[in-house]
Formats: C-alpha cells, structure tokens, sequence
C-alpha cells in the first residue's frame, strides 16, 4: 500500500514538473523568442504590397501597430475619427518608414452605419486586406471618466457600447469576406486582431469599459473557433490581445511606472502574433508583464484581486479626477 501511494505521488509530481516545464517553454517561446519578420503568412507574393487596416489609428497602441506594420512591408489603412490626427498620424508614419503607403479613413465608430462601413470597404476593392486590427474605443462619456455607474444617462451606456463593440462586431462581420478571399492560394492567410483590456475581469468606476472590453474577448475567442470550423473561412486568424496598464494618449493619468509605452507594447503586439497563433492561442497579453499579471489574477482569491483592483482604480480615478479639475 505504502509503495502504491509513494508510486501514485511520484506519478503526480512528475506530471506536474511536466506541466510547468510544458508551460515555461511556451511563455519563452511566446515573449522572448521573436521572428525577424514577423507576420510573413499574412503577406502575398504580388508586387503590390498586403494592407492592414487599423481602427483608432491616429495615436497610441493603433498608431504604434501601424508603425511596425509599415517597418515590415504593409501597406496601411488607418481609420479614426479626427481629420487633422489622421493626417498628422500619416505624414508620421512616412517619415518613419519612407515609401510606405498609408490610406486615410475619417470615420467616428460611435455614429457609424453598416451603410457606412460598407461603403468605406467598397472604397478599398483596389488594395488587398488580409489583416483588421480592432483598436478603436475608450470611454467617452463626459467627465469625470471614473464615476458609479448610477450616474450614466441612457446616452453614455449607448455611447461606450457602441465605440467598443458594436463598431468592431459590425465592422469585423463586413470583413470577413473580404480577408477570406483575399487570395487564391490556399496557404496564404488573414487576420483579426481585438483590442480587449484586463479590464474585462469586472473594474469599478468603468464598468461599461470593462463590461465591453468582456465582450470583446468572448466575441473574438468565439470567432475564432467560428472561422476555422467552417470550410470557407478556416484560411482567417483571429486573436484576442489583452493588455494591461499601457501609457497612450488616452491613458495617460494614474499610469503605473512600470507600465510599458504605447509604441513598445504596439511592437510586442506584431511580434508575439506568430507565436500565439502557433499555439492555438485565442487570447493573448503580449507584454510579458501583463501576461504574468494575468495568469496570477486567475490563481488569486477573489478578496485579494479586488483589493487590487480597486487600489489600481482608485489612484487612476485620483489622477483624472484632479486633472479634470485643473481643466475646469
């Protein structure tokens, strides 16, 4: 009997080693062991070069996924809601890669149509779409941004829904035909990138951000599983990024110190995208950091991850709300 249990313990440590070794290995793989050029499936043989689109691409994280899409051959199609930041973003993004080729797109994702979409997507018939990167949201409700939720009218819910998720969920729906016959070769592929958020676990004070960030983790994951299981579309990748504390243009108060640039997070996003895909990933956080905060929320009780949480919201909430009043 002794023996049988010391056997059965062995067996289970063994696993266990196994499994966490298992676990590093594809973390390494993951954060730290980059292709040179990343993305390479997502190309086409042409002479004309493969596009991407981006939403929110006028600054932060967009801004930087479009800047390294450029650095590594494609062509780019940046939407956004200012004319004068999206033309602003463009001359930057041909300064610092010269020749690139960067299309415009004024459009507001709270106020769109599907009309809307479709005819901006008609209007692009002449370049060739394999990858869409959902960026575009926020919260843009009137200040203070981190308030109860019992103090949103009817119009801000509709406004945060609608720039987060509906904007993305009809958009990404109209693209799917596109990127799956964006060539004739069956081994050429497309993609979908989702910008949710940690703030999908449940943050107080943004609980609309938060409740929509969810939803774009649950719509891309599902999607996921939808495109590779139906014959005309298993040729379309689709990931969900998650990050956590990121300095950009709109989160620019109450920043952690150790939280990364919008540019350098932009780069581990088209860096880790290979690797994620290879591993069957459907969600991933592509700072190592964020990753790590991430796996230890899942192995936290509830009472510790809430104290967090809410410490981290409060001090952000401290910080626009001082800035807020400053701006009065």
């Amino acid at each position: 009997m002794t023996t049988a249990i010391i056997y059965i313990l062995a067996s289970i440590g063994a696993g266990v080693i196994l499994v966490a070794i298992i676990s590093a290995v594809r973390f390494v793989s993951l954060h730290f062991l980059h292709p040179k050029q990343p993305l390479e499936r997502y190309k086409r043989s042409s002479a004309e070069p493969a596009y991407a689109l981006i939403t929110g691409a006028s600054a932060g994280i967009g801004f930087g996924i479009a800047k390294e899409l450029a650095k590594h051959g494609f062509g780019l199609v940046i939407l956004g809601h200012l004319q004068d930041e999206l033309q602003a973003a463009k001359k930057a993004l041909e300064v610092a890669t010269p020749g690139a080729r960067v299309r415009v797109i004024v459009m507001d994702a709270i106020k769109a149509t599907p009309v809307d979409m479709q005819d901006m997507i008609e209007s692009l018939k002449d370049i060739n779409l394999t990858i869409l990167v959902n960026n575009v949201g926020g919260s843009a409700v009137g200040p203070p941004p981190f308030r109860e939720l019992m103090t949103y009218s009817a119009a801000d819910v509709d406004v945060v829904i609608n720039q987060n998720s509906r904007f993305m969920a009809l958009l990404t729906s109209l693209m799917i035909p596109v990127l799956s016959n964006s060539s004739s070769n069956p081994e050429d592929r497309s993609l979908i990138l989702n910008l949710s958020s940690q703030g999908m676990a449940g943050v107080p004070f943004i609980v609309m951000y938060g409740a929509t960030k969810a939803f774009n983790h649950g719509f891309s994951v599902g999607l996921a599983r939808e495109l590779e299981n139906s014959p005309n579309t298993r040729n379309v990748d689709c990931l969900a990024i998650i990050p956590g504390d990121v300095l950009s243009q709109g989160n620019s108060k109450g920043v952690a110190e150790a939280a990364p640039k919008a540019d350098y997070f932009a780069t581990q996003v088209v860096y880790t995208v290979d690797a994620a895909i290879r591993q069957r990933l459907r969600a991933v956080s592509p700072y190592w950091r964020h990753d790590v905060e991430w796996r230890l929320m899942g192995w936290l009780g509830e009472d510790i991850v809430s104290q967090e949480v809410v410490k981290v919201i409060g001090m952000k909430r401290d910080a626009w709300n001082a800035h807020c009043t400053k701006t009065e």
